[in-house]
């Protein structure tokens, strides 16, 4: 019954979706999961103007990484074999995660595509770095939930003392096995640690950031919780579309900045 009350919703809301935005429907090709996702991101920044950062790269575009892209490319080739081979060997392009950034018509996708990175998390590098020279992220870990390989890590390994990088990861998209050969050929820039074993180091440990895309944020926000970092970066996509996350989210943290690709979030200060 619950499955075919949701059918009924979904078919409900296409149909006002076609109503409302037609032209947006037709260039999109009746895509609805694309243009319910785009029209959500597009109301929660105009519902928060006075914080969006128009899709700065103004510090990482400054950096060459001609060597990082190098490195991990080169030591991620057995990731063709991967249970998620389509993910790890298509970073740039997957999703909706570039979609977005086009129809956001941000001008640097050349620059994106040279990184081996889904593309919110070089925005999440860009906004990094600025807490860092902030001095918003001092001594605290920088956490990445999931992780997948850590390659994020092999990038902010440039600006922040990678002993504090922690990724976590169930390892059901991607082996163990796999991960652990990936870091060891980039110079184990980070330990990779399922939810329960990082439990363990959460008590003698602060976190300053945590870093979560690419997934749906349902199956994790209790442990983004109670991991109680003080800045969060979200894909803003992952967020927009539904309001319980975002009152959950809420209860805890306010948002920092964001734009169409991440959203960052603050604690509050009086928790």
């Amino acid at each position: 019954m619950k499955k075919m009350f949701n059918k009924l919703k979904w078919t409900i809301k296409k149909i006002v979706l076609f109503l409302f935005h037609p032209l947006v429907t037709i260039k999109h090709n009746f895509d609805f999961e694309y243009i319910s996702t785009l029209l959500n991101n597009q109301n929660i920044i105009k519902a928060n103007r006075g914080k969006y950062n128009n899709l700065d790269d103004s510090i990482i575009s400054d950096h060459n990484f001609d060597i990082e892209n190098d490195l991990s490319l080169s030591n991620s080739r057995h990731l063709q074999a991967s249970i998620n081979s389509d993910y790890f060997t298509n970073l740039n392009h997957y999703g909706y995660g570039y979609k977005i950034l086009e129809d956001a018509k941000y001008r640097n996708l050349n620059f994106l595509d040279d990184f081996h990175l889904y593309p919110a998390n070089v925005f999440v590098i860009n906004e990094t770095i600025k807490l860092i020279e902030n001095g918003l992220i001092k001594e605290g870990l920088i956490v990445d939930f999931p992780s997948g390989i850590g390659n994020l890590f092999i990038y902010l390994d440039r600006f922040y003392n990678k002993n504090k990088f922690v990724g976590i990861d169930n390892f059901q998209q991607i082996s163990r096995e796999e991960v652990l050969k990936y870091q060891k050929g980039i110079g184990n820039k980070a330990e990779i640690k399922t939810y329960e074993e990082f439990k363990h180091k959460l008590i003698d440990h602060k976190v300053d950031l945590l870093v979560s895309i690419e997934l749906n944020l349902d199956l994790i926000i209790e442990e983004i919780m109670e991991i109680d970092s003080e800045f969060l970066m979200l894909e803003t996509m992952y967020v927009s579309r539904y309001k319980h996350l975002i009152d959950r989210i809420d209860l805890k943290y306010e948002i920092y900045c964001l734009n169409e690709s991440i959203i960052t979030f603050r604690k509050r200060k009086n928790i």
